[in-house]
C-alpha cells in the first residue's frame, strides 16, 4: 500500500509528532545502562552541566558530539536521532521549508534541515559555465554526489573532478567551492554534517 506523505504528517500543526526529542533518548538509555549523569560524562568526554542541558532540552548538540555520547551508550547517532529507535513514520520536509540560497549566477542550491539533527541536505544545479561565486569554509563533513553532468569541487585551491556517479567526501573546514567547466547543465545532491543555511 502506497502511503501519502502529506497525510501521514498532516496531524496537528503539518509536522510528525513521533520523534522524541534526542535528550529524552540519551536519558532513557542512560538509565537503562544504570550509568548516572557525571558517569556518561567522564567516559564521553563532556561536560555534565552540558549533558544535563541537553537532556532537558536546553541546549543542542553537535553530531559530533553526539557520536561520543552514542559510543557509551553503546548505540549509533541515529538512533540516538530517533530514526532507528523510536522513529516510526518518516518525516516529511514541506518545500516552503527548504530555504534558496544564491550561490553565483547560473546556480541554484537548495538546502533542507533534516528535523531533529544538525544535518542539511542540498540539491545544486549548475547552468553552462556556471560557479559558485566565492569558496565558503563552515564546521562539519560535506558529502556531495553528481546526478548529472560533471562537476569541479575545488578544495584549498585544488581542482578535483567529480563525474556522474561519483561521490565526493571533504571535511568543511577547508576553504571550498564548485563549479561547471562544461557545456551542459549539471546537478549535484549531497548534504553537510553540520547545518550551514
Amino acid at each position: 500500500m502506497l502511503h501519502d506523505m502529506t497525510e501521514t504528517v498532516a496531524q496537528g500543526n503539518g509536522r510528525a509528532t513521533s520523534t522524541p526529542r534526542v535528550g529524552d533518548v540519551i536519558r532513557q538509555l542512560r538509565h537503562q545502562r544504570g550509568l548516572s549523569l557525571r558517569a556518561l560524562a567522564k567516559q564521553s568526554g563532556l561536560s555534565q552541566s552540558f549533558l544535563g542541558a541537553v537532556e532537558r532540552g536546553r541546549s543542542d548538540i553537535a553530531v559530533g558530539r553526539l557520536a561520543q555520547v552514542a559510543a557509551v551508550l553503546g548505540h549509533d547517532v541515529a538512533s540516538l536521532l530517533g530514526y532507528s529507535l523510536r522513529q516510526t513514520t518518516p518525516v516529511l520536509v514541506q518545500p516552503e521549508e527548504h530555504v534558496k540560497v544564491e550561490r553565483g549566477e547560473g546556480t541554484e542550491l537548495r538546502a533542507f534541515r533534516i528535523p531533529g539533527t544538525n544535518l542539511e541536505f542540498m540539491v545544486a544545479t549548475f547552468g553552462p559555465r556556471a560557479q559558485f561565486a566565492d569558496a565558503v569554509t563552515h564546521a562539519g563533513l560535506d558529502v556531495m554526489y553528481v546526478a548529472e553532468g560533471e562537476l569541479v569541487l575545488v578544495v584549498d585551491g585544488v581542482d578535483y573532478l567529480v563525474r556522474a556517479g561519483e561521490c565526493a567526501v571533504w571535511p568543511s573546514s577547508h576553504a571550498h567551492a564548485v563549479r561547471n567547466d562544461a557545456d551542459e547543465p549539471a546537478r549535484a545532491i549531497g548534504f553537510t554534517t553540520e547545518t550551514v543555511y
